[in-house]
């Protein structure tokens, strides 16, 4: 269920983690738009008209549940689905808290895709 008029926003620190993340959401004919930081995307274009947000749980500087907080405020209705290299019980908790999905990098590329469609249909995942 591509979306003709919003952008995916990735936002992760890892330049790899981004550029495959939308090498695949462009490729299931998603637009995407990408991040290193929160404070980055919380500045930018695509803000506005982002349609979902997938946020690694360890940036840099404002951490995901940060990030995911903030934009509770900013945009309440923006779907958010969660990364993390090491996923906790207490991580997964925190994550359905903010209304999000939490996927254990690496990523698998179909549940992803999945969890995108439902957030797009439905508004959270």
């Amino acid at each position: 269920m591509p979306s003709s008029h919003g952008a995916i926003a990735v936002i992760d620190d890892d330049h790899g983690v981004r550029a495959a993340l939308c090498n695949l959401l462009d490729s299931a004919g998603y637009r995407s738009c990408r991040f290193s930081s929160g404070e980055e995307f919380l500045v930018s274009d695509c803000l506005p008209v982002a349609v979902c947000a997938i946020i690694d749980l360890q940036l840099a500087c404002m951490s995901g549940f940060e990030l995911a907080e903030r934009l509770a405020l900013a945009r309440p209705d923006l779907p958010l689905l969660f990364i993390s290299a090491q996923v906790t019980p207490r991580q997964q908790q925190r994550a359905s808290a903010l209304g999000g999905a939490l996927l254990a990098k690496p990523v698998d590329a179909d549940t992803l895709l999945a969890l995108l469609t439902a957030c797009l249909l439905y508004g959270r995942p």
